[in-house]
C-alpha cells in the first residue's frame, strides 16, 4: 500500500523530498488547495477530482511508492506571483496536479478526473512493473 506523507507548504515539501529521495521507490507529488475545518478544499477542481485520485492511488499506484500529499495553501497565496510551486522543477500552474518525481509524467486539472489516464500514469511510472515486463 502506498505511504501517504502530508506536506503543508513549499518548504515542508522540499524537506520531505530530501528525506525520502534516498529510497528506491517511486515518489509521487499530489498538489491540492488547502482544506477548511470540514475537510473541503477552496479549490472546486480539487474537490471534484479527490475521490478519483484517491481511488487511483489505492488501485493503481505501486505498493512500495510514496505519495507526497502537498497542501499548496489558501487561494490568495496560490494566486500570488511569488508562489514557489510555479517554478521549476515543479512548474505547477494549476491544481490539482500529480507529478512523478524525477520523471516527465504528470497530470493536471481535469486530467485527474479520468480513471484511464490515472491508470496509464501509474503503469508508465511503475518501475517494478516495467522490469517484470522486460525480464519475461
Amino acid at each position: 500500500m502506498p505511504e501517504y506523507v502530508p506536506a503543508r507548504g513549499f518548504k515542508e515539501m522540499e524537506n520531505l523530498l530530501k528525506l525520502h529521495d534516498t529510497k528506491r521507490c517511486p515518489i509521487y507529488i499530489y498538489f491540492y488547495g488547502e482544506k477548511d475545518k470540514q475537510g473541503r478544499s477552496w479549490c472546486p477542481d480539487c474537490v471534484a477530482a479527490e475521490d478519483t485520485i484517491m481511488t487511483a492511488f489505492r488501485s493503481n499506484a505501486p505498493a512500495d511508492c510514496i505519495v507526497l500529499v502537498v497542501d499548496v495553501g489558501n487561494r490568495e497565496f496560490w494566486m500570488g506571483k511569488d508562489n514557489a510551486f510555479r517554478n521549476p522543477p515543479y512548474s505547477v500552474d494549476g491544481i490539482p496536479a500529480l507529478l512523478h518525481w524525477k520523471g516527465p509524467e504528470r497530470l493536471d486539472g481535469d486530467q485527474l478526473l479520468k480513471k484511464n489516464l490515472l491508470e496509464l500514469f501509474f503503469e508508465e511510472t511503475d518501475t517494478t512493473r516495467k522490469s517484470n515486463v522486460v525480464t519475461q
